[in-house]
């Protein structure tokens, strides 16, 4: 079986909320108010490495990125948290395409979750690979506005893959409000 096949997806609670992540201090105070126009927005990951210790982003997060960017409307405002002197980033360089991760308010996620699945099959296509050959690795944290506490998922599998298993993961975690849509 190749290394990409296996599938791992984590559901889990967190406090993590957007107006935590405005408190980090890796967040640029000065830009506040226009970040916190978002409702999708890429954090930076605490990483431990050999010779290497602080909040970066992965390599694949200015492409990323710009990608969400284009696709903003009135509806879903992507950001990122960090501005251009404070932009650090790990290249790891595998066949893995490692996310930075974003959180989302839960009435913009079906919106982020297809324009994930886009920008990972264009990923798909630029490597020359097939669906089930190039792994992805996702972390998002989703906020429910309606009271229900905020989850965060990890994916770990294919990138083709990414959409299907993540919505099947998130049709029920905010069930109690009435729908089955993630919201």
């Amino acid at each position: 079986m190749h290394e990409s096949n296996k599938e791992i997806i984590r559901v889990e609670d967190t406090v993590m909320s957007f107006e935590s992540i405005y408190n980090e201090t890796y967040f640029p105070k000065e830009l506040l108010n226009e970040i916190s126009k978002a409702n999708m927005l890429i954090i930076p990951e605490y990483f431990i490495r050999e010779n290497f210790s602080e909040y970066a982003f992965p390599e694949t997060t200015r492409e990323f990125l710009e990608y969400v960017k284009e696709q903003a409307s009135d509806d879903f405002v992507p950001d990122i948290a960090a501005d251009d002197d404070c932009f650090n980033k790990l290249e790891l360089h595998s066949a893995v395409v490692t996310i930075a991760t974003f959180i989302v308010k839960s009435v913009v996620f079906p919106i982020a979750l297809k324009v994930l699945a886009n920008f990972l099959t264009d990923e798909i296509r630029k490597h020359h690979r097939k669906e089930d050959e190039l792994t992805a690795k996702i972390n998002i944290i989703i906020t429910n506005d309606k009271g229900n506490g905020n989850k965060k998922i990890y994916y770990e599998g294919p990138a083709g893959s990414a959409e299907e298993v993540l919505k099947l993961a998130t049709q029920e975690i905010f069930k109690d409000n009435g729908d089955n849509n993630g919201n």
